[in-house]
């Protein structure tokens, strides 16, 4: 008998670059290990400036000031990730070619071709 070979998945709704968006799609933000590591980095700065506000006992507009003045200087950060991958200046504000929908595509499960989620774009 001869080896069953799966169709690609290229013509998927929830495939991109190879990659598989169905569980982020179905569920945003719920696995973690998807999300661009550079933008959790972010979020913890962010978090971290709440929880200190909260301590000082600062107004959501003091603390709205404070954080529009250091805003600058909390966001100019490295992008410390080994598959960073920039885009040209016309990016806007992407500076990544990987990044989609808040999560790195290098994060998500392989395609590995036609499956059960397999749907067509609403497009075609």
């Amino acid at each position: 008998m001869n080896r069953l070979l799966r169709m690609p998945g290229d013509a998927c709704r929830f495939w991109v670059a190879g990659r598989c968006l169905y569980e982020e799609a179905m569920n945003p933000g719920l696995r973690t290990e998807f999300s661009c590591t550079v933008l959790r980095a972010l979020e913890g700065r962010f978090d971290d400036f709440v929880v200190r506000g909260e301590i000082l006992g600062l107004t959501s507009e003091e603390a709205g000031r404070i954080w529009e003045q250091r805003m600058a200087q909390t966001l100019n950060i490295d992008w410390d990730c080994a598959n960073f991958d920039s885009l040209p200046d016309d990016g806007g504000e992407v500076l990544c070619r990987h990044f989609i929908e808040g999560v790195c595509v290098l994060r998500l499960p392989r395609c590995l071709g036609r499956c059960r989620h397999h749907e067509l774009p609403d497009d075609k």
